[in-house]
C-alpha cells in the first residue's frame, strides 16, 4: 500500500518537473521573438538590418541620432555601375543622381527624423537606382521592412 503511494508522488513530481522545463522553454523562445514587449525587441532590428545588408543596393550601416546628424551607408552589391536616382529614408530625400560603383559605398547624411536619445525607431526606406550597363531602372522597397534601431545621443 506504501508503495502505490510513493509511485503516486514520483509521477506527480516527475510531471510538475517536466511542465516546469516546457513553460521555461516557452518564455525563451516568447522573449526572444519580442512576444513580451522590452525582451527579445532587439531580434526584429537585427532582422530587419540583415535583410537590407543583403539587397542589391544595401543599407549596411545606418544611425540616426538625437543631435540630428543621421547617416545612411549604401552599398552596390551589383556588378556593374549604378546611378542612384533616389534615396529616401523616413520621406526625406538623402540622394539623386549619383553614381555608385560596383562593389563601393557612400555615406549620405541629412536630417531624417527627430528622435529623443535611447528611443526606438522604424523608418522607411526605399531606393530608386539605374544599372548603367542595362539601363534598367529598379525601385526597392524592402517589402515592409523598415530601417529599425536606437536613437544615438
Amino acid at each position: 500500500m506504501l508503495g502505490k503511494i510513493y509511485k503516486k508522488a514520483q509521477g506527480a513530481t516527475e510531471y510538475l518537473i517536466v511542465l516546469a522545463i516546457v513553460i521555461i522553454i516557452a518564455l525563451i523562445v516568447v522573449g526572444v521573438m519580442g512576444g513580451i514587449p522590452g525582451i527579445g525587441g532587439g531580434a526584429s532590428g537585427r532582422s530587419n538590418a540583415a535583410f537590407w545588408a543583403g539587397q542589391d543596393v544595401a543599407f549596411t550601416s545606418y544611425a540616426v541620432s538625437a543631435a540630428g546628424t543621421d547617416t545612411v551607408i549604401l552599398k552596390n552589391n551589383l556588378r556593374n555601375t549604378i546611378t542612384v536616382n533616389d534615396l529616401v529614408v523616413n520621406g526625406v530625400d538623402l540622394a539623386a543622381g549619383e553614381s555608385l560603383a560596383a562593389g563601393s559605398s557612400r555615406t549620405y547624411t541629412g536630417a531624417i527624423a527627430a528622435c529623443t536619445a535611447s528611443q526606438a525607431y522604424s523608418y522607411a526606406a526605399s531606393v530608386a537606382y539605374t544599372d548603367s550597363a542595362t539601363s534598367a531602372s529598379y525601385n526597392l522597397t524592402g517589402n515592409g521592412q523598415k530601417l529599425e534601431g536606437t536613437c544615438a545621443t
